[in-house]
């Protein structure tokens, strides 16, 4: 009986985590993690690069909202962009190996090629929620050299470790019992 009651406990835990309304992301491509000119498809003349900073990006699975916390170049402990930041945008559909258009702008909070920085909370719409959630959505930034975009990375979610862990927990101990 105790087993029981220990495998419901179990069970609990694990749909509870996987209701959780917060989703993390990072950013990832061909090339590797964070916003890398390596990310882009095309040719790029002389990229930048950048990443996650402060609190990283999330999404709301209760509001559709996707906060991007984002920087690039030398002040935030990135590569400098080859110019000025002149576009930044979030793109979809799209797995790492392709392109597509524009799905929302977003504001840079300085566009210099050494330092600048996007923090901004967007409305994801209801039909775009599963290619964010499926990593078919990425982050482009264009420069003036790199029109067609210069530094990219696709949203890919972060594991939720809890509901992992509670699951090797449980199973350990149901096997421990059992001896």
């Amino acid at each position: 009986m105790k087993t029981f009651i220990l495998m419901g406990m179990v069970s609990a835990g694990l749909m509870a985590s996987a209701s959780s309304a917060i989703i993390q992301f990072d950013l990832q491509g061909q090339a590797g993690a964070g916003l890398l000119p390596g990310n882009e498809l095309h040719v790029v003349t002389s990229g930048g690069t950048g990443g996650e900073v402060g609190g990283g990006i999330f999404f709301d699975t209760s509001t559709n909202l996707l906060t991007i916390n984002v920087a690039w170049g030398s002040g935030n402990g990135f590569v400098d962009m080859s110019g000025v930041v002149t576009g930044s945008h979030l793109h979809g559909p799209a797995g790492q190996a392709a392109t597509a258009g524009v799905l929302i702008f977003l504001s840079r909070a300085d566009s210099s090629a050494n330092n600048g920085s996007i923090g901004q909370t967007v409305l994801v719409g209801s039909g775009d929620v599963a290619n964010l959630l499926a990593g078919n959505t990425y982050i482009n930034l264009h420069t003036g050299t790199n029109g067609s975009g210069e530094a990219r990375g696709n949203l890919v979610q972060v594991p939720e470790p809890s509901a992992w862990l509670l699951g090797v927990a449980g199973g350990a101990f149901l096997l421990r019992r059992r001896r």
